[in-house]
């Protein structure tokens, strides 16, 4: 399946979070489970050959839902210890290692029940779901804030932890309106290719990696 660009957004004047919400989580919904599945194999092999994921050993990731790209195949690469956020409403995430069964969270994802708690900001790498995500590294997420919260303090020093988007990649614009407290990710990875946003302003485009 080959994805295009969201035709219907405004790329010249910044689009609206909202709108652009509304629209990919409506496409992500229409994708049938093969066309994820396929997809988010793709996308796990190219974050295998990232050297920002080689050289990690303990990391974030998710299980994705409802059409999103998943990389949770990564929590059976054996070098790396992969931890899951746990959410509570208007709280920032928590990750953790799980060490037993997972359980629905209050969102209907599965969550670690168990396991060891470890700091958002003591991981080497964190796998940032994307609803969308523009060329210099903005992002939309659901709406809920939990990341922006979480990794506040990213938004003013370098990594680690390395910030990775992934998302499909139909869900690249090419601006979004940006809110003071938006954290953007560091690098974003889809099905598509890669984008390093530090260097957007030069040009740099998808699968230019």
């Amino acid at each position: 399946m080959e994805y295009q660009a969201a035709s219907s957004l405004r790329p010249d004047s910044g689009a609206d979070p909202g709108a652009v919400r509304r629209e990919m989580l409506a496409r992500r919904r229409a994708l049938a489970p093969g066309d994820v599945d396929r997809a988010s194999a793709i996308l796990v092999r190219r974050l295998l050959d990232l050297p920002e994921l080689a050289g990690s050993k303990r990391i974030a990731a998710y299980l994705g839902i409802r059409g999103e790209i998943d990389p949770s195949a990564l929590r059976h690469v054996e070098h790396l210890e992969v931890a899951l956020p746990v959410t509570t409403p208007g709280e920032p995430l928590r990750f953790v290692v799980p060490s037993g069964p997972l359980v629905e969270g209050p969102y209907g994802i599965l969550q670690p029940g168990e396991g060891a708690e470890v700091d958002p900001l003591g991981l080497d790498l964190i796998v940032v779901p994307l609803v969308a995500v523009d060329r210099r590294g903005n992002r939309v997420g659901h709406g809920a804030g939990f990341y922006d919260r979480t990794f506040a303090a990213r938004a003013d020093r370098p990594p680690p932890p390395v910030l990775l988007g992934v998302c499909h990649g139909f869900q690249v614009v090419e601006a979004l309106s940006a809110q003071p407290w938006d954290v953007p990710v560091d690098l974003v990875v889809t099905d598509a290719g890669i984008l390093r946003p530090g260097m957007a302003h030069r040009g740099v485009g998808m699968g230019e990696d």
